[in-house]
């Protein structure tokens, strides 16, 4: 070998040696790929894992509405009583809830009495499979499985309401959950390329599948995938589809949800991993490229250009490999070296890959924070819904107290709306206001006084979330508790140290004594942290006695739409 070596001439020697001096950076640059691949694998099994939970979650709160609804339609006298008035009311509740096919009440011998469709009147459900689960002692309404109607009806998902009387069920509120209608829910969701959304019943039978829901909607799972509809647990695991894409499956089933249905949300491994196998063969033809130029400079000048770029590679590979994120070559790309641009090109790798991990955590957080408010936005308005059900029909029904009770559902379901829109600039001020107190003002008790001020999605968003939480608790312990109660909100902009400020009070009289509660809850956390978010507002929460007070005093640039309201500061006509 020594011999060998005396022959090679000088030049030859000096490439040789660059030649041996790129083995360790060949050598870490596959250990270097393949971490990134481990990596990228467990972000998508995380990804897909949590894609599933937020789709479950929709799922529960999509049957427990309908369970409100259930509860709230059994509350009232026609419902309990029967007849034409069952069916009338019946008939109008259907025409409200899109989202619901039908509505029916049978006996506990299964004979349907009353519907809003006066065909099955008569008609037997004792022979439905969830018809004995109803039968027996349970908390809560019972979730039937993929149910095909009549050839002219859509298929639906049973969603059945046991009345109970000393333990036992004496009667049945029927409805179901409109399987067309949830498709659709589903197809309003961003899908990335390759992705899948499926859920099942109990039984594995899918009652919702994107895409193809014509394909697979009403067909069983296969049965080398039911062993995921009856683990105990959620996971995520690597499947090939019904529709032969190979895909990272997150699942969870029945036994998780609580609603006894099976959800699974699938990434493609083609679009998940497609961009790092693309960059590993970019990364490896630079290193092809780099190992070339090294050489050509070795033989051209020395080892001078080459070692130096090599070393801090590997010194930042190694930085890497050790949880150092913010490691970087630092080698700036100029002088035409294609070492050099390696070097370059790895650092703008990693500097993507650290802004790729920081953007998917922040809007990770962001939308759990947006979820846990939306489901405590839900139980306040079912809530609110009892309440305004068990106080129109304390008494008896009548087309007067029924006309009431279907005019504050119209009016809770525009002040949701108003709420949930992303499809408007800005609003007028006091339209917000009424849609958010609508459901709550009986009589005449709000007074509203400000000028007319258009103000930003946003901040009608955030104004409405805490209108709702001041009526909800002035409902419960304040003002709108006592019969003589009334409640104020003005509005106006005023000056202040050349900055126009936008101020708000909320102030209730003729309510019973207050005094401050002694701690927080979440509605009142959520008052102060929605408007401060959206706008870094100031909030002032007091509790007199005389009645609870509230103020805002905000930047009127992050509240008021147009620069054209950004003049002279407007006040409440006289």
């Amino acid at each position: 070998m020594w011999g060998a070596a005396r022959r090679l001439t000088l030049t030859q020697r000096v490439v040789a040696i660059v030649a041996v001096a790129t083995l360790p950076a060949t050598a870490a640059l596959p250990f270097f790929i393949a971490s990134i691949h481990r990596e990228r694998a467990g972000e998508v099994r995380d990804q897909a894992l949590r894609t599933s939970q937020i789709v479950s979650l929709e799922m529960e709160r999509i049957i427990t509405g309908a369970e409100g609804v259930l509860q709230t339609v059994a509350l009232v006298p026609a419902v309990q009583t029967g007849g034409p008035d069952c069916d009338a009311y019946l008939s109008q509740v259907d025409e409200r809830l899109p989202q619901l096919l039908g509505f029916a009440v049978a006996d506990a011998q299964g004979r349907v009495r009353c519907s809003s469709d006066l065909t099955f009147i008569g008609n037997s459900v004792a022979g439905e499979p969830w018809f004995e689960e109803a039968l027996h002692p349970a908390d809560g309404v019972i979730v039937g499985g993929y149910t095909n109607g009549r050839p002219d009806e859509p298929a639906w998902l049973p969603v059945v309401l046991p009345i109970r009387t000393d333990g036992r069920t004496t009667s049945l509120v029927l409805s179901g959950v409109d399987l067309g209608w949830l498709g659709a829910r589903l197809r309003e969701r961003n899908f990335a390329q390759g992705s899948a959304l499926a859920i099942a019943d109990r039984d594995g039978v899918l009652i919702a599948r994107e895409p193809d829901p014509g394909r697979f909607v009403g067909t069983r799972i296969p049965e080398p995938y039911l062993s995921l509809v009856h683990a105990d647990r959620p996971g995520a695991t690597e499947v090939m589809s019904q529709d032969g894409t190979r895909r990272i499956l997150g699942y969870q089933p029945p036994s998780a949800t609580g609603i006894g249905l099976y959800v699974s949300a699938g990434l493609s491994t083609d679009t998940a991993f497609g961009p790092i196998y693309a960059s590993t063969w970019r990364s490896v033809a630079l290193a092809a490229l780099g190992a070339l130029a090294g050489c050509v400079i070795a033989w051209r000048l020395g080892d001078r250009l080459f070692r130096r770029p090599i070393h801090r590679i590997l010194g930042t590979i190694a930085s890497w490999r050790s949880g150092d994120d913010s490691a970087r070559t630092g080698i700036a790309p100029g002088d035409g070296s294609e070492l050099v641009t390696l070097a370059a090109a790895i650092d703008e790798y990693m500097d993507n890959l650290v802004d790729v991990r920081a953007a998917r955590a922040a809007s990770e957080q962001h939308r759990l924070l947006v979820l846990r408010e939306m489901n405590h936005r839900i139980k306040n308005i079912l809530a609110a819904v009892q309440a305004v059900a068990n106080q129109t029909f304390k008494d008896q029904a009548t087309p007067e107290s029924l006309k009431s009770f279907a005019s504050r559902l119209t009016a809770m379901a525009a002040a949701h709306d108003l709420l949930v829109s992303e499809n408007w600039e800005s609003v007028e001020i006091r339209q917000t206001l009424s849609a958010a107190l609508a459901a709550f003002d009986r009589g005449h008790r709000f007074a509203l006084e400000g000028p007319p001020l258009r103000i930003t999605s946003k901040a009608a968003l955030a104004l409405s979330m805490a209108m709702h939480e001041l009526c909800t608790n002035a409902a419960k312990y304040g003002a709108l508790s006592a019969p003589g109660g009334s409640v104020t909100v003005r509005w106006w902009t005023e000056a202040s140290d050349d900055m126009l400020r936008f101020r708000l009070s909320w102030v209730e009289r003729g309510g019973p004594v207050v005094k401050a509660p002694e701690r927080k809850g979440f509605g009142t956390r959520l008052i102060h942290s929605a408007l401060a978010s959206e706008f870094e507002a100031k909030t002032e929460l007091r509790f007199p006695e005389g009645g609870v007070r509230f103020t805002v005093d905000a930047d009127a640039r992050r509240v008021l739409a147009g620069e054209d309201q950004l003049g002279p500061a407007a006040v409440p006509a006289a």
